[in-house]
């Protein structure tokens, strides 16, 4: 039986906050600055045997800076990650306010840092399209320099055409097919529409939803649907929607050892595969 505790794994969705933006905003019982603070990460990492974590921004540079500018928010994420010392690394933010130029300079400056993987796009957080104008231009950049990007899509339920639905993911794939794409949350609902799609995706904050709704023995052929060399282990921590920070990886943990999947599968989903994703290994 796997022990998922204890396997060695990549965390690939978290969510932690800079120093300055927690102290200024104590006392809201806000999840993110309660539990979202470096020392307190690092710790679970050693706790849980987390080798390394993908720190993702909101697009909302309230959230992750005091000056609410989005390149701002880049350097707070590189300066947590340096600081963890290749144990943390991050997605670069974007805000759509600014004029798709400003967005495209940026993303350039901060992409070479050797703490970014990707691009970070929350259709959801920004009320925008994913397979709008303004984010075509971001795919198109990203496919011409071969960068990741990860699209947070957990849809509402019964809205097809959601601004972060899967329909409109087929639409950018279908446009450009060579896109590298990482999937938050497998497409919450909809995810059926991902399956035949060359990406990635990973369980970030799904998992206990499905579990609630479906039980473990469905949700466990639910997520063997997915090609298993594409499926990516991911908290979203410290936010869900159904349990408390202090218990989301613990329920993780009990759910996924439940179910039927391998020791090889296992490392591959904790492991193997975000490696692959990521471009650290070609096979």
């Amino acid at each position: 039986m796997v022990d998922w505790k204890k396997i060695p794994k990549i965390d690939a969705h978290i969510h932690l906050l800079p120093q300055d933006v927690i102290d200024a905003n104590k006392g809201y019982s806000d999840r993110f600055v309660d539990f979202g603070d470096y020392d307190s990460y690092l710790n679970l990492m050693e706790k849980y045997n987390i080798e390394i974590a993908f720190i993702m921004p909101f697009n909302d540079p309230y959230m992750l800076s005091m000056n609410f500018k989005v390149d701002t928010v880049n350097n707070n994420l590189i300066d947590i990650c340096t600081k963890s010392k290749n144990k943390l690394f991050c997605f670069a933010d974007i805000d759509i306010r600014n004029d798709i130029k400003t967005t495209i300079n940026e993303l350039e400056r901060i992409i070479k840092k050797k703490e970014v993987l990707g691009v970070k796009i929350h259709p959801s957080n920004t009320g925008y399209p994913i397979d709008g104008i303004y984010y075509d231009e971001v795919f198109k950049w990203a496919n011409d320099n071969n960068i990741l990007v990860e699209i947070h899509s957990y849809p509402r339920e019964n809205l097809i055409d959601d601004v972060c639905s899967p329909l409109r993911i087929k639409n950018i794939k279908k446009k450009y097919p060579n896109l590298r794409l990482s999937i938050a949350h497998i497409g919450g609902l909809q995810y059926e529409e991902l399956l035949n799609l060359d990406l990635y995706v990973n369980i970030s904050a799904i998992l206990t939803d499905l579990v609630e709704r479906y039980g473990i023995e469905k949700t466990n052929k639910m997520l063997r649907k997915f090609d298993i060399n594409k499926l990516i282990f991911a908290s979203d921590y410290p936010d869900n929607r159904r349990i408390e920070p202090t218990e989301i990886y613990n329920k993780y943990f009990e759910i996924l050892q439940q179910m039927d999947f391998t020791q090889d599968e296992a490392e591959k989903i904790c492991k193997y595969n975000v490696l692959k994703m990521v471009g650290y290994l070609n096979k």
